[in-house]
């Protein structure tokens, strides 16, 4: 069985391995944590392990893998089926969050890889998602911007402020319990477009009300 072909959630004993592998690999570390203290935390066999995914790598990218993938193509489809560009942000906002509220402490992980060192098989993979996911979201940003609802000029600068929003906000909720719930991607997406509108002043120029 390859990492790739893995699927936590196959079974429940899977998903049981791979929640309490998250847990263990975003509180002490990929390094640290042995496939022993993986399936004593799990109440399963080193076997049991082995034969749902693999090593502690093909684990480890099975957590990776598959909710990353699964984020993809929320946002791929929130892009071709969404034609309102302020509902394709919002709906896009709270894609980020609800993956993140559905297992933090995998969030949790996936957030250590991308800002620590990673095992090569695992670099690979994050490339892959991050690559996929940065087209997707730079596709859904100037889809607000040909609509008009985005100044065309500053259509970078707003998706680097949407991709901030986005991660600050996840951030706040994993490392300080901030509240991530319903209602919160739209406030946001309010707030960055009252900043980043099309200028609607004489001669293309923003009015400042002065």
């Amino acid at each position: 069985m390859t990492p790739a072909s893995v699927k936590p959630g196959t079974s429940d004993v899977a998903q049981h391995i791979a929640h309490v592998a998250a847990h263990l690999f975003a509180t002490q570390g990929y390094d640290a944590t042995s496939v022993r203290t993986i399936v004593e935390a799990a109440g399963v066999t080193k076997p049991t392990l082995y034969y749902h995914y693999g090593s502690k790598e093909g684990l480890a990218q099975a957590l990776v893998i598959v909710p990353m993938s699964s984020l993809n193509q929320d946002l791929r489809t929130i892009l071709e089926s969404v034609r309102d560009p302020v509902e394709m942000l919002e709906r896009t906002f709270e894609a980020h969050f609800a993956w993140c509220r559905e297992d933090p402490d995998r969030s949790r992980f996936i957030f250590a890889l991308f800002f620590g060192p990673l095992a090569n098989g695992l670099m690979a993979e994050m490339e892959k998602f991050k690559g996929g996911m940065s087209c997707v979201m730079s596709e859904i940003v100037q889809h607000a911007a040909n609509a008009g609802v985005v100044d065309p000029d500053r259509v970078e600068a707003f998706g680097t402020a949407c991709r901030g929003l986005i991660i600050v906000s996840i951030m706040d909720f994993l490392y300080k319990k901030r509240d991530l719930g319903p209602g919160l991607a739209a406030r946001l997406v309010s707030d960055l477009l009252g900043g980043f509108r099309k200028p609607v002043g004489p001669a293309g120029s923003h009015d400042n009300g002065g």
